[in-house]
């Protein structure tokens, strides 16, 4: 569920893949209360989530995915996302790089950081 519902915000992954650091430093002081509130409880919902659907993870395993997840979202888009002539530099400069969609790459992160094969 967590990797479908990442794949129907592909604008809000694109947004954390831009400069965040800026975004954040530049906004108005509200509006940033307001987006960390709205992490916050991102991260308490996930949290109770996994209690509920992993509870042999256990307090130490959810701090631990939470940490190792959330940053990995600001990475999802631009491996997601990729222009025609992005996709063109890679097979020029012979890269085997496996494309794969917002959903297949959620997916795979949070099975490996719950360790279900």
């Amino acid at each position: 569920l967590l990797a479908k519902s990442l794949e129907a915000r592909p604008n809000l992954l694109k947004l954390l893949s831009m400069n965040h650091y800026d975004l954040e430093e530049n906004c108005r002081f509200e509006r940033l209360a307001e987006l960390k509130r709205v992490y916050g409880e991102a991260l308490s919902l996930v949290a109770r989530c996994l209690r509920k659907f992993f509870p042999e993870t256990g307090e130490e395993g959810i701090e631990a995915f939470i940490y190792s997840f959330f940053p990995f979202m600001f990475g999802i888009y631009p491996y997601t996302t990729v222009t025609d002539k992005q996709r063109r530099a890679m097979t020029a400069a012979n890269v085997n790089y496996v494309y794969m969609s917002i959903y297949e790459i959620t997916l795979k992160e949070a099975k490996l950081l719950l360790g279900i094969k």
